[in-house]
């Protein structure tokens, strides 16, 4: 072999290094876009509301709607009904016998929450909100004005009370899904009274409200094309470069 080739053949091993630095770095790109192939999921979640302003109880089904939720933006993985409901009222009473008498007023309502005409479906406790005075008053003064020493009049009363549930159950999230609303049924009974030993006359004013908010957990899939294009190109120019090192390589030993 002449000097001229072994110079060469020495040269060429720089040549190797580049070649194989070249093949790991195709083999790395190929790796990362394999990679990056895979789908990727995300939790996500929105809310819904709807209220009733106070009215006069008896209630009985007024509808609280919701936007049904749209299948079209993910599965849907649980939903979480928040309901809270309030009652406000006046009590008067008057106390029409003698001596001193203690009296308790008591405002509150029972206040149920269903889905369309099954209020049982929900599953939620009724709601109880309640909230209790006791007052002391003297013996009648011969006018029913629920005022003066034997009678009062007490305005601004007050109670609140909510409660929770989450659905998982694939039969329950179904009744979520859909175009259009779903109706939540409101009613509120009242269950107001003023108690004590006796003659009274009472006159008792119950109102109740509620609000609703029904929140939605689902998850979407996003899907990065398959990378089979870029993952050939890759390995063909490896190949590619292997192939031409490898000529040169062999025209050096035949020098």
């Amino acid at each position: 072999m002449s000097n001229h080739a072994i110079v060469r053949l020495k040269n060429s091993f720089p040549m190797t290094t580049k070649l194989l630095n070249s093949l790991a770095a195709a083999t790395t790109l190929a790796g990362v876009l394999a990679t990056a192939g895979a789908a990727s999921a995300a939790s996500l979640s929105y809310t819904e509301s709807a209220s009733i302003g106070m009215q006069n109880t008896n209630i009985v089904n007024a509808p609280l709607s919701i936007q049904k939720f749209d299948s079209s933006l993910g599965t849907l993985t649980s939903v979480t009904v928040n309901f809270a409901t309030d009652v406000t009222g006046s009590a008067r009473f008057e106390h029409t016998g003698q001596g001193q008498n203690d009296l308790t007023v008591n405002l509150g309502a029972l206040i149920s929450l269903g889905i369309n005409d099954d209020l049982s479906l929900l599953g939620l406790t009724p709601l109880t909100p309640s909230v209790s005075q006791t007052y002391t008053v003297g013996s009648f003064d011969g006018v029913l004005d629920f005022d003066g020493p034997s009678g009062k009049t007490i305005n601004g009363l007050m109670a609140a009370d909510s409660s929770s549930k989450t659905f998982t159950d694939t039969n329950d999230l179904a009744k979520f899904i859909g175009a259009g609303n779903l109706d939540f049924l409101f009613s509120a009974t009242a269950t107001s009274n003023v108690t004590g030993s006796g003659n009274v006359a009472t006159f008792i004013t119950t109102l109740a409200g509620a609000n609703i908010s029904v929140v939605y957990n689902y998850e979407t899939t996003q899907s990065v094309p398959e990378p089979t294009a870029a993952l050939g190109l890759g390995l063909f120019a490896g190949v590619g470069l292997l192939s031409q090192r490898k000529k040169s390589w062999l025209k050096i030993s035949n020098s």
